[in-house]
């Protein structure tokens, strides 16, 4: 994941390229090397982007669901999010994240480490993960982590994560 999570902040700092489209279909490992890919919906990173539906919807924030305008960068965050999530679980955390879907109501009611509670999960994914993820995927783009923060968490700069 570190690969990933830091192939997209150099996107972001220094091609400034918001990448839109972000899933585990889109990352490629070839030789231990993760490759992102399908830059079609790319834009620039410092652009705050009209409303319109753009990625693959179990990747999608819930703001441009919403339909909202929104700020790619931390769109590219919460999709990192979900990438996160499916390879810890298995399993997408939503189908859409929209208020007409039941479980997304569930995630905004009781958020991402309870449904990693109530599917079994948490007995292998530490409290650290758990929390972290949580701060990936808030529902209010304007709470969200920076990739920026992520990366410097512990669990990225630590010499165990390095190795």
């Amino acid at each position: 994941m570190q690969q990933v999570l830091e192939g997209v902040n150099y996107l972001h700092t220094m091609l400034d390229v918001a990448h839109r489209d972000l899933s585990l279909e889109n990352v490629l490992l070839s030789n231990g090397v993760c490759k992102i890919t399908d830059f079609g919906l790319s834009t620039d990173a410092h652009t705050v982007c009209d409303a319109g539906l753009v990625g693959k919807e179990y990747y999608m924030a819930p703001e441009i669901v919403a339909g909202k305008k929104y700020d790619p960068v931390l769109a590219d965050v919460w999709s990192l999010g979900i990438i996160w999530f499916i390879m810890l679980t298995g399993s997408p955390l939503l189908s859409l994240a929209s208020s007409s879907e039941k479980a997304f109501g569930d995630v905004v009611k009781h958020g991402v480490g309870t449904v990693i509670e109530v599917w079994g999960h948490s007995h292998r994914i530490s409290r650290t993960v758990i929390v972290l993820l949580e701060k990936m995927l808030q529902i209010d783009p304007r709470q969200r982590i920076s990739l920026d923060q992520v990366l410097a968490h512990d669990l990225f700069t630590s010499a165990i994560s390095a190795e």
